[in-house]
């Protein structure tokens, strides 16, 4: 009964602290469609500090001869003008804190009631904050779904097959395929990847010598060279699920791997990150695939490089899909919101603002071809572009080529990277004791979602 009037109180609450809305006006005949609700919660994991209202609000320059000033569309107009819908609601979340959980509250509610937004262009996983001055301590958010894969599986977004093939904006040969892939289930393809990343190391080449091998596991990386050792080693911490993969049974709702194979894991990273602060490694650096890296030990945009990716424990390497667009299974507008969904999938949509604050500094975008070169980049935050040099954007394209496989980020990753930071804090309790709390917890965050 608590539960139950909690949740009435979360629907409530909403139309007081919930998701903010930033819409067109909507026409007042009663004999008119509700507006077509559009759901984006693109800024609890982004590291753009411009709010999202403003980069809607100006979306796209909008060209007037003679003109000395700069003026905008905003983002619904946009899409208006490309023949799309002219009703478009915006709900904005919170990034965090109560009116955030309220707000996520109660669109679960609406949805389980059969309701809820048309459409949900939404980071994956979960982001922590620091750039909001009236916090005093970082916050965790998560996304609305936690686990995409789940709710695919509870049939809670519409089947796109039937109309990517009359898809007007999108170009599907483009979309990197096996991101693709994680999307679909055998209903079909029900979510679509926006951005992913690949936890990589990048060196000098004529330094290191580990070319590209599917073959390969995350235990070879530890007896390879000293670079490939860094980069199994030394990876991106919140991105540590990749080296797991495959992490999650979803069809059982349980981890995929053993507590014995966890433990093995932390362990022998932990002593090969030990044991390599005594060696010398060539100059290089370990993150994950973005658009804007900025290059330094030593390494220039002219440089050959070679980029040695985190291999998985199963062996081959994955990527961490970091965003998505679904649409609700109970639409009563699935045309209009595939409208908008289709266009944000195209050159133009993934080279606008919106996507900034998914790639910047994050994760790169699905469609091939971005980020090659001049009128190829992605939006850097602002009114330019950024794109890659040639010798990094070649090696991008070696290790885009030859991923095995990819999964969304989840709040697993958060607690992999809790893991990894408590290794550090915890010097007094034993590793075995401190896997094993870990492991539970996951295995019950997957069995309670």
């Amino acid at each position: 009964m608590k539960k139950f009037i909690a949740l009435i109180m979360s629907v409530l609450l909403l139309s007081l602290t919930g998701c903010k809305g930033n819409h067109k006006d909507v026409p007042s005949d009663p004999e008119t469609t509700e507006p077509l609700r559009v759901f984006i919660d693109v800024e609890f994991g982004s590291h753009v500090f411009t709010p999202i209202e403003q980069f809607l609000d100006e979306y796209e320059v909008e060209q007037k001869k003679g003109s000395t000033t700069t003026s905008y569309k905003k983002f619904q107009d946009v899409i208006t003008e490309l023949g799309g819908p002219e009703d478009i609601e915006l709900e904005l979340a919170p990034k965090c804190g109560n009116e955030r959980d309220i707000c996520l509250t109660a669109l679960r509610t609406e949805m389980m009631s059969g309701k809820g937004p048309d459409l949900f262009i939404t980071l994956s996983g979960y982001g922590n904050h620091w750039d909001d001055p009236s916090l005093t301590e970082m916050c965790r958010t998560y996304s609305l779904f936690q686990f995409p894969q789940q709710a695919m599986k509870r049939n809670m977004f519409l089947p796109l097959d039937s109309y990517i093939e009359n898809a007007q904006f999108m170009e599907w040969d483009k979309l990197t395929p096996v991101i693709m892939e994680a999307g679909r289930t055998d209903k079909g393809q029900l979510l679509l990847p926006m951005t992913y990343t690949v936890p990589v190391g990048i060196f000098k080449s004529v330094d290191v010598d580990f070319p590209l091998d599917p073959g390969l596991s995350w235990r070879d990386m530890l007896s390879g060279p000293p670079a490939a050792q860094v980069s199994a080693a030394s990876s991106h911490a919140s991105l540590q699920s990749a080296a797991l993969w495959p992490i999650a049974d979803y069809e059982h709702d349980k981890l995929a791997l053993t507590e014995e194979e966890l433990l093995e894991y932390v362990a022998a990273r932990a002593e090969a990150g030990e044991r390599l602060k005594s060696e010398r490694v060539p100059e290089g650096s370990v993150s994950s695939l973005i658009p804007n890296y900025w290059f330094d030990e030593g390494i220039s945009s002219e440089d050959e490089l070679t980029m040695i990716p985190l291999y998985s424990r199963s062996g081959g390497y994955s990527a961490v899909i970091t965003s998505f667009i679904g649409i609700n299974a109970n639409t009563k507008r699935p045309d209009d919101a595939f409208f908008i969904a289709d266009y944000l999938m195209s050159k133009e949509g993934q080279q606008s603002k919106l996507y900034a604050h998914m790639t910047s500094g994050n994760a790169v975008p699905t469609m091939e071809g971005l980020l090659s070169g001049r009128g190829w980049g992605v939006s850097d935050a602002g009114d330019s572009y950024v794109y890659m040099p040639e010798n990094l954007y070649k090696e991008f394209v070696k290790v885009r080529d030859n991923i095995s496989g990819a999964e969304f980020y989840t709040p697993l990753d958060a607690e992999l990277f809790s893991l990894y930071s408590e290794l550090f804090d915890s010097a007094e309790k034993p590793l075995e004791e401190l896997v094993h709390e870990f492991y539970m917890r996951m295995n019950m965050i997957l069995a309670e979602s």
